[in-house]
């Protein structure tokens, strides 16, 4: 069994769009991506100035990524948020994890 691995999607945004795509990306999220398999979870962090919107989506593998990624349903909230905004995904292992 392959290592769970952490999806990481940085996207710049005008300002007035922030939340906007925060919306396509709890949508998505609710309708598509907690559905599919391999899920684990996601976590949608804003920048206090408005320019950035990070995705962060934990799953059990790589390919789990890559098949959400051919889902043309998913697809579909990729082509809206990018219409909007600039993504630059990646697929992330853990390396090193610190805690209190």
């Amino acid at each position: 069994m392959s290592s769970p691995v952490t999806f990481i999607n940085v996207i710049d945004v005008d300002p007035s769009k922030q939340q906007e795509v925060i919306d396509i990306l709890n949508e998505g999220t609710e309708q598509v991506i907690s559905k599919r398999p391999g899920f684990i979870s996601v976590t949608i962090l804003a920048s206090a100035d408005k320019t950035r919107v990070v995705n962060i989506a934990r799953w059990e593998s790589a390919d789990d990524v890559k098949a959400t990624q051919a889902d043309p349903v998913a697809a579909e909230y990729v082509k809206r948020t990018a219409a909007i905004a600039t993504p630059s995904p990646g697929i992330f292992a853990v390396v090193s994890e610190f805690g209190a």
